[in-house]
């Protein structure tokens, strides 16, 4: 795929550590339109929690797939999946979530709170958390995710990135290589979505980076 003649992005998503391979990432490294941004999904920090779940990893081999990546990679992004409420999370499981986020620094957290569904094994399991606590250990969780968020994008200020542009109304704004979004200082340039644009990064926000238009990028 990454051979295909114009074909100026992929991203890889919805990874578990086992299919990051040594090829895999040697693969990543020979191409340049394969974005250095993997999604790994953890679910939880609590190898408790992991197996109730029944993951086929735990919180180890997790720690050593980030290790792998960010030693071939350079500053790549790694987001993922976080389920706060799982049956029987305790107040140590949840911590071990929030310690595991921070050490791996993730550029974004998508945060789910649990809710049985009717028909799965985890609805039938034993030790429900209450809803006011989810909500709680949710909004902790978000927080950090903001933190780690805007600690993750203020390496790159100063640097440039190519953002593809995903709205051109209003403030136009797209995703940089690294996931993370991009909205261009207002220069009197139209531009249109799908656009590839070079942009100097100057400021960075909660929820995203400011960036300064360079110069349109044409495809060869």
């Amino acid at each position: 795929m990454a051979q295909i003649p114009n074909l100026t992005r992929i991203r890889l998503s919805s990874l578990e550590p086992a299919d990051v391979t040594p090829r895999l990432l040697d693969t990543f490294c020979k191409h340049r339109n394969i974005m250095p941004h993997l999604h790994l999904s953890l679910q939880s920090g609590s190898d408790t929690v992991l197996k109730k779940m029944c993951r086929q990893y735990g919180t180890d081999e997790f720690i050593r797939t980030v290790e792998s990546i960010k030693s071939r990679l350079d500053r790549p992004a790694i987001t993922t999946d976080v389920i706060v409420g799982f049956p029987g999370e305790t107040d140590a499981d949840f911590q071990q979530t929030l310690d595991l986020a921070g050490k791996v620094g993730f550029a974004k957290m998508h945060v789910f709170r649990f809710s049985p569904r009717k028909g799965t094994v985890a609805a039938s399991l034993q030790g429900a958390v209450d809803k006011r606590v989810i909500k709680e250990r949710s909004g902790i969780m978000r927080n950090l995710d903001t933190e780690l968020g805007r600690k993750f994008r203020e390496q790159f200020i100063g640097e440039t990135a190519t953002v593809l542009l995903e709205s051109s109304n209003g403030q136009p704004g797209g995703r940089s290589e690294r996931y993370f979004m991009v909205y261009l200082e207002k220069t009197g340039t139209k531009f249109t979505k799908n656009e590839l644009v070079r942009v100097k990064l100057t400021k960075n926000n909660e929820n995203g980076v400011v960036g300064e238009p360079l110069e349109r990028v044409l495809l060869k």
